[in-house]
């Protein structure tokens, strides 16, 4: 293998992706079948984030083309704070109505009777989900005096005086603040359906894993009939594809509604570790590759 680099700098895809046979990609594009169709050289596909929504897993394995990501990476990610404590943050945007606050005085106002929130203390937290960023969640959680509750398909590791439910549904009926910190397997349905939203009137969600994990037709419904006492999502379906982010904008217009651009692993410190943690992990499969031909 070749060792020049190139960057993408925004001219013909086609002919960049024509002789690459590494690409590190994060989430601009989607990795479909006609964009792989572009990339006829391609041997390995670098991505350093744990979900793969953005990749045609299905096309990807049919070529022999490997894909090196963080999934399953659970003792380096352990050190990766972003995207736990940008989840919190929002939990605290959320109770104290941070974006109406903001757009108030933005607009001259100074009115504080207007965004009397709530506190954290106090409250019941449900997390779907244990895993790294759910368990760290929850810890910030509990520091702040909230009761915990979660749910998970696993035998996971939990904190002491946290309670384990049965099912979702069961997490919603008995937690005012939900977040959905599970991981997303393409193709899955969402953890998060009708049923489930409908539980959510009066409570609180926050969604910084991936939008597939809710029903987002169902969730925007809600939204609009005002159901929820606040919405915060850090992701939507379907992200790099057709999306519904302009009904997402319109929804979250005069309600606690906070949207962000997927921005929970985007901070300079986690960005340049992963990506740091990415090469050493390329560099150790061509080596294996080399040993076996």
């Amino acid at each position: 293998m070749g060792h020049a680099v190139s960057a993408f700098d925004g001219g013909n895809l086609q002919e960049f992706l024509k002789p690459v046979q590494v690409l590190f990609v994060r989430l601009a594009h989607q990795m479909d079948t006609d964009f792989l169709a572009q990339a006829p050289a391609l041997r390995y596909v670098c991505s350093p984030t744990t979900g793969h929504t953005h990749l045609d897993e299905s096309t990807l394995a049919l070529r022999g083309i490997k894909v090196i990501s963080l999934r399953g990476e659970q003792a380096f990610l352990e050190t990766i704070r972003a995207t736990p404590e940008h989840t919190f943050g929002l939990v605290l945007a959320l109770l104290r109505n941070y974006r109406g606050a903001f757009a108030h005085v933005a607009a001259g106002g100074w009115d504080r009777d207007l965004f009397r929130g709530e506190e954290l203390y106090g409250q019941r937290v449900g997390i779907v989900g244990l895993g790294r960023v759910g368990f760290r969640v929850a810890s910030y959680c509990s520091a702040f005096g909230a009761s915990v509750s979660y749910v998970d398909i696993r035998d996971v590791k939990a904190g002491a005086g946290w309670d384990r439910c049965a099912g979702i549904q069961q997490l919603i009926e008995t937690s005012r603040i939900i977040i959905v910190c599970a991981s997303y397997v393409n193709g899955g349905a969402p953890v998060l359906g009708q049923p489930e939203i409908a539980l959510l009137r009066g409570h609180y969600l926050v969604n910084t894993a991936r939008g597939e994990l809710v029903d987002e037709a169902a969730l925007l419904a809600a939204i609009e009939a005002g159901q929820l006492a606040g919405v915060a999502t850090d992701v939507i379906s379907h992200e790099t594809g057709a999306n519904q982010l302009e009904r997402w904008n319109a929804v979250a217009n005069n309600r606690n509604v906070v949207i962000t651009p997927h921005i929970g692993g985007a901070t300079f410190t986690a960005m340049a570790r992963t990506e740091n943690f990415i090469v050493n992990k390329l560099a150790t499969a061509l080596l294996e590759a080399e040993k076996t031909t």
